[in-house]
């Protein structure tokens, strides 16, 4: 009996180590907008990954504490979100916020300090984090990702920063918007499953290495 209460107990604790990250991770970020702008200028020449405009923004998730999916850009405007996250479609972005492009065959994603003031990675060919400094062109711009600040308001203005001819809908951090409803996110399901069968993996390998040790 008091061999079987230690193997109950060290499995207990196993699956709480596996599982404390995926908690910590729904939890809203401790950084502001300014932290998350100064983070990215202390980037600026560095190359995330091979240098594409979604391994900036996935950098950028990691220094908030989540983890983005690698997909195509333009897919950023239907993934689910991180909790407390938001989306906004064609609406003004505020600092911090990623901006969305539905342009080309990709897309492109970039963070937003003002209208003059924007960071890209693959920009103009160059596979390393840029800072823009004009008016960007906000043509075949979809959006925009509101990160859960610390000091973060309610997500992006109504007015958007050129006539988009889309109108705006915000969306949630589950992804589901407020004027129709959306579809399953595929790549977000394989996503999850990938993760859960990978810690289920790690909990079997700790649970079969404890038995072992208490024969």
């Amino acid at each position: 009996m008091k061999r079987f209460f230690k193997r109950f107990i060290a499995v207990a604790l196993c699956v709480t180590m596996l599982l404390c990250p995926l908690a910590l991770n729904a939890s809203a970020t401790n950084k502001t907008s300014d932290e998350a702008i100064n983070w990215v200028k202390s980037n600026l020449g560095e190359s995330f990954g091979a240098g594409y405009c979604v391994d900036l923004i996935c950098a950028y998730y990691s220094y908030l504490g989540e983890t983005a999916p690698y997909i195509p850009a333009y897919m950023f405007s239907t993934i689910s979100l991180p909790a407390g996250w938001t989306r906004t479609q064609g609406g003004h972005p505020q600092k911090g916020d990623i901006l969305v492009f539905t342009n080309g065959t990709m897309g492109h994603v970039a963070i937003y300090e003002s209208d003059y003031s924007t960071y890209h990675q693959n920009w103009s060919g160059q596979l390393f984090v840029t800072h823009y400094t004009g008016l960007y062109s906000w043509r075949d711009y979809w959006g925009c990702i509101h990160p859960n600040f610390a000091d973060s308001s309610s997500g992006a203005t109504v007015t958007s920063p050129v006539d988009t001819g889309s109108t705006q809908t915000t969306t949630s951090q589950t992804g589901e918007s407020s004027s129709a409803s959306s579809g399953t996110d595929v790549s977000s399901i394989i996503s999850l499953a990938v993760n859960f069968a990978a810690i289920c993996i790690k909990a079997l390998s700790l649970f079969i290495n404890i038995i072992a040790s208490f024969r």
